[in-house]
């Protein structure tokens, strides 16, 4: 979604932000306590809270500002909140994790997982994405395994296979079980597969996942 700089609480979250670059985290720290401050809505006090959750040392302030960050998200009445969801669950799952409370950092990631459907597509959500995914590995909640793709991609990774990988690591990396997401994977494959640049035995793999990832039942 797009901030809008002119608004004074997403400047000076702005403007702790680029503090934030050159290594002035306490007084970025400021800022967002100010923009906290001043907030005067739903929006600008998630996005103040979001941004003061940012770099606290103590766990416990971490969760709580991430807790109130997606709590005033959930208030604002705009659909284009629905990609900023994901984040915000994944964010909330790592302070649990943090935390050692690891049934509720895995209830976290499982909806960041759900709501990550609404992620634009880009840099952004591949990024997003990865992070639920890690999260969810971490707290034995993975939502998508497949033991063949594991086993290709640390065999190309192993080999230096630069070109099979470079179809099927954006695809995979951060796949949650989507149908969205295995449709990313199903295309890869198919490219993959298409450029008969794999041996036979890899190439055999490829056409059998590509069959079935098809068939599998959302």
């Amino acid at each position: 979604m797009q901030f809008d700089l002119s608004n004074i609480v997403v400047k000076l979250c702005a403007d702790g932000m680029a503090l934030e670059a050159q290594g002035k985290k306490e007084e970025a720290q400021e800022l967002f306590q100010e923009a906290w401050n001043k907030a005067a809505s739903d929006f600008e006090s998630f996005t103040a809270a979001h941004y003061l959750a940012r770099n606290q040392k103590d766990p416990e302030k971490n969760l709580y500002w991430n807790k109130v960050s997606l709590e005033r998200a959930l208030l604002v009445n705009n659909g284009d909140m629905a990609g900023v969801y994901p984040s915000l669950y994944l964010n909330l799952g790592k302070s649990y994790e943090d935390l050692g409370s690891i049934t509720e950092a895995a209830e976290n990631y499982n909806i960041a997982a759900a709501k990550s459907i609404d992620l634009p597509k880009g840099p952004y959500s591949d990024m997003i994405k990865s992070g639920i995914s890690e999260g969810l590995k971490r707290t034995g909640a993975a939502a998508y395994k497949n033991p063949k793709i594991e086993q290709l991609v640390s065999s190309w990774c192993e080999r230096k296979a630069l070109k099979p990988l470079s179809f099927i690591l954006p695809a995979y990396v951060g796949n949650l079980g989507t149908e969205n997401d295995i449709n990313r994977l199903v295309s890869a494959f198919s490219y993959l597969s298409a450029t008969h640049c794999l041996d036979g035995e890899d190439q055999k793999t490829a056409d059998e996942l590509i069959i079935e990832l098809v068939n599998i039942d959302f």
